[in-house]
Formats: structure tokens, C-alpha cells, sequence
């Protein structure tokens, strides 16, 4: 398997959406497709835009994962107000089932609350990190974690957070030197893991 890790282009993102789509399962959880596919979007493009580090890592010319994250010492992503603006006008012409478009509204003003009550947003984060199920435990995490952590060494950033859940991505971090921070409530989690826990990782520099 050869492996091709480079910066991410505008023209990748529909494939990191359908990796999204596979960790995340928004079109099995979310009905009609149009709410799944604001979802996705939230996810997704606004991991992009949030992000001033951005990798991919590409097989035989197919993203099969990535890594979006924020080196707050790094230059500021852009302002993200009229993509806001643009899925609230979305989410008002959607006629939903469950969980509808109140559910997801209130889902993601409750995750920030928590979340803001353990850390807050503009901190050194990895943002959204995926790796394809066919090519788990193959090293590929490892290194695109690599890439990001070394961007940061050397600059002003003393720790890296991470959002992820219990009964997720947790043991991978732990392998990789993140230590459990906090846990806290999110019902935008309990929809994707049912029972599992939200929480925060931190990575440490010894700098």
C-alpha cells in the first residue's frame, strides 16, 4: 500500500464528506436525506473552515483519510459567520422527522455549553480526524497525527485538545500520548454512539 500524504485541496471534499458519512453514519441516523446531508455539513466543511492545518493522506489516488486541526499560534482560520447564517436559512425549509431540525439545533447548543464549561474554542486542537475503516491499524493515524504535532513543536503551543468519545477514538489517543481532561454531557454524541461518553483528551509538550 502506497501511501501519498499531502495538503488538502477544495476538490477533496466530497470524498472526506463520505468518510465522515461512514464514522458518523449521519444518513442512517438523520431523515430526509436533506438534514443528514446539513449534518454532514456542519461536520464537514465546518471542521474545513475552522481549520489552518489541513492533511490528507491518499491510495492509488483516493483520500482514504485526513486531518483538519488549529495551531492557535498559526495564522487565524477565516470567519465563518455567513457559512452559520447559510445553514440556519437551510435547516428553516426542512420538514423533518426524528430527530428533526429542533433536535439538532438544540443538540448543538447544549454540546457547546458543556463543552465551553471544560475548554474553550480557539485553544490547539485537533478538530476532525479520520482514517478510513479499511485502513485502520495500519499506522496511517499515526502518521498524520505526526504531521500535525510536528508543525507544532517549536512554536508557542504547549498542549493539543481533542474531542472524541469513550466508546470511539479514545483508545487510539491514549496510544498516541493524549491524556483524559474531562467528560462531559452531549446529546449531538448520543446520537452517533448511543451510551457512549463525550469527552476531552490533551497532548502535552514538554516545551
Amino acid at each position: 500500500m502506497k501511501e501519498m500524504f499531502r495538503e488538502y485541496k477544495d476538490s477533496d471534499y466530497t470524498q472526506c464528506e463520505e468518510l465522515v458519512n461512514e464514522a458518523w453514519r449521519f444518513d442512517y441516523i438523520f431523515s430526509p436525506k436533506a438534514l443528514s446531508d446539513i449534518a454532514k455539513l456542519i461536520y464537514t466543511k465546518g471542521s474545513v473552515l475552522g481549520s489552518n492545518y489541513k492533511m490528507v493522506v491518499e491510495v492509488n489516488g483516493k483520500v482514504i483519510g485526513f486531518i483538519f486541526g488549529l495551531n492557535e499560534h498559526s495564522n487565524k482560520p477565516g470567519n465563518n459567520i455567513l457559512f452559520g447564517l447559510g445553514l440556519l436559512w437551510k435547516l428553516i425549509w426542512i420538514k423533518c422527522k426524528k430527530p428533526n431540525r429542533n433536535d439538532l439545533l438544540n443538540a448543538l447548543k447544549v454540546h457547546e455549553n458543556n463543552r465551553a464549561e471544560i475548554v474553550y474554542r480557539g485553544r490547539s486542537e485537533i478538530i476532525l480526524f479520520i482514517v478510513g475503516k479499511e485502513f485502520q491499524g495500519k499506522g496511517v493515524g499515526k502518521k498524520l497525527w505526526s504531521g500535525f504535532k510536528n508543525m507544532s513543536i517549536g512554536s508557542e503551543v504547549k498542549s493539543i485538545i481533542v474531542e472524541t468519545n469513550k466508546l470511539g477514538a479514545s483508545s487510539f489517543y491514549e496510544q498516541i500520548g493524549f491524556r483524559h481532561l474531562a467528560d462531559f454531557d452531549s446529546p449531538l454524541h448520543e446520537f452517533a454512539t448511543k451510551g457512549g461518553q463525550a469527552c476531552i483528551y490533551e497532548y502535552q509538550f514538554n516545551n
